[in-house]
């Protein structure tokens, strides 16, 4: 059997050892979790989100033991994860209100109504649903996943072992609402018991946030899902939400320390630069390069690496340790060998356990170097001079990523143009890297299946649909 550990990323010390669940008692687990999710749809959605928000008073309540946790787990910077727990809060908060006020309502037809029809289409609880979150954003990814399905009348079966704490956190918090349980179960699992659990388990629906190279495993495992006979679903459903090399566009008539702060700060160093909808390439009119880069530089050399329990760091370690800092110089270092030039940064230094590289800032980046064409998970920054708009959209779709892309501009009109030439799920004006419940999170091309989370269009696409269709002229009203 085994094993399934989490390290501190400052320290390097074991935080968390288990032996994996196997499948055979999970699969136990499961029956009692579908038997759990068939009392708890026959609850109305207002009433599901009664008892959802009640809920989120335990994570009010230990929130700082939460914070603490999740930055011995995952190196977040201590304000950062209290900061995070407000924020997830904000996010269930929305998706109740939107149950309260009928996102789960059945579509309406009745302006197409004839005597001899009506119809509906319902939207019906999926059964069970399987969330597996990372760790970069452990309560953010989870609460994405576990809210819609609570919500939407499903129980939840949580893998979160990258951020052990969470889980459980997730676990004591919804593991029995309304009386009735087990309505979300924690586990944990490795790699192989989790395929079996989506290959051959009485599951209904995968939500997966997480690598390229994840979803791509995903894929894989329902396929042969899908080709097991001896299974009742088979054909299962799947929300993939993956990595991505986002960029943003700073225009001629953008203001430029507004654009700084957000495609610097915010977008890129945000998370140390761990986040799926970090700028990783910035492209900016040559009209403002030169004065963006001088800005750029000073807010890079700004940032305070190191433990991240100290309130005056703002950069923690890299989750991924050695290596992930290592991946992360040999591609500053290839793009050098190509021709780019290091502005800022570029160096890596060790404190205590853990080794940094520091924040920095790329400039004549030739186009096919890896900085600019994969997704770079860390605090480093290409940027490039481009002599017009047409010529910034070119460069920002010639990517297999589409999960979002910024402009910054003064402009209506070219944030129109740029919206709708960009192929990818989220555009974001004068803003990047914020993630806001009332509207969807989306994927597309290679950053995911194009399924999407939050908003009121995220509790609909993780329940089932049902077609209603009625010849009234039979009926009576009793």
């Amino acid at each position: 059997m085994s094993m399934v550990e989490a390290r501190n990323p400052f320290t390097g010390e074991t935080i968390f050892s288990a032996p994996s669940e196997t499948y055979e008692s999970l699969a136990l687990q499961l029956a009692a979790m579908r038997s759990a999710a068939r009392a708890w749809a026959t609850l109305p959605p207002a009433q599901r989100a009664d008892h959802v928000e009640q809920a989120l008073q335990y994570f009010r309540a230990h929130r700082d033991d939460i914070a603490q946790a999740v930055t011995r787990e995952v190196g977040k910077p201590l304000a950062e994860a209290a900061g995070e727990v407000d924020f997830m809060l904000e996010r269930a908060e929305y998706m109740c209100r939107f149950a309260r006020d009928g996102a789960l309502k059945p579509v309406d037809l009745s302006a197409y109504q004839s005597d001899d029809f009506q119809g509906r289409i319902d939207f019906v609880a999926k059964g069970v649903v399987y969330v597996i979150t990372p760790w970069n954003y452990p309560l953010f990814c989870a609460i994405n996943g576990v809210v819609c399905a609570l919500l939407g009348g499903s129980s939840v079966l949580l893998k979160h072992t990258s951020a052990p704490s969470v889980g459980r956190h997730f676990a004591q918090a919804f593991g029995s609402l309304a009386g009735i349980g087990p309505l979300l179960v924690n586990t944990v699992v490795d790699f192989d018991q989790s395929a079996r659990i989506i290959e051959e388990g009485d599951i209904d629906h995968v939500v997966f946030t997480g690598s390229v190279h994840g979803g791509t495993v995903i894929q894989a495992s329902l396929a042969r899902r899908a080709a097991n006979t001896r299974l009742r679903r088979p054909f299962i459903g799947s929300s993939l939400e993956l990595g991505s090399s986002d960029a943003t566009y700073i225009a001629a008539d953008a203001d430029l320390d507004h654009s700084v702060e957000w495609a610097v700060r915010i977008g890129r160093l945000h998370n140390s630069g761990q986040s799926c909808c970090a700028v990783k390439r910035v492209f900016v009119h040559e009209s403002l390069h030169a004065a963006f880069i001088e800005k750029a530089i000073q807010v890079m050399q700004a940032q305070c690496q190191g433990d991240p329990l100290r309130p005056d760091t703002t950069l923690g370690p890299l989750y991924g340790g050695h290596a992930a800092v290592d991946r992360l110089k040999d591609m500053v270092d290839a793009a050098v060998a190509q021709g780019a030039s290091v502005l800022a940064g570029g160096s890596v230094t060790t404190v205590g356990q853990a080794r940094f590289i520091a924040p920095t800032l790329l400039g004549n980046v030739p186009e096919d170097a890896a900085v600019l064409r994969e997704e770079t998970f860390g605090p480093v920054l290409p940027v490039v001079s481009v002599r017009s708009d047409e010529e910034a959209i070119a460069r920002i779709n010639d990517s297999d990523y589409g999960l979002t892309a910024s402009i910054f501009t003064r402009s209506r009109s070219r944030a129109e143009r740029f919206i709708r030439d960009m192929e990818s799920g989220t555009v974001y004006v004068n803003r990047c890297n914020f993630v806001d419940a009332r509207l969807g999170w989306i994927g597309h091309k290679g950053s995911g299946n194009g399924s999407i989370s939050l908003s009121p269009l995220g509790l609909q696409a993780i329940c089932n649909l049902r077609s209603v269709n009625i010849d009234p002229t039979w009926l009576t009203e009793d």
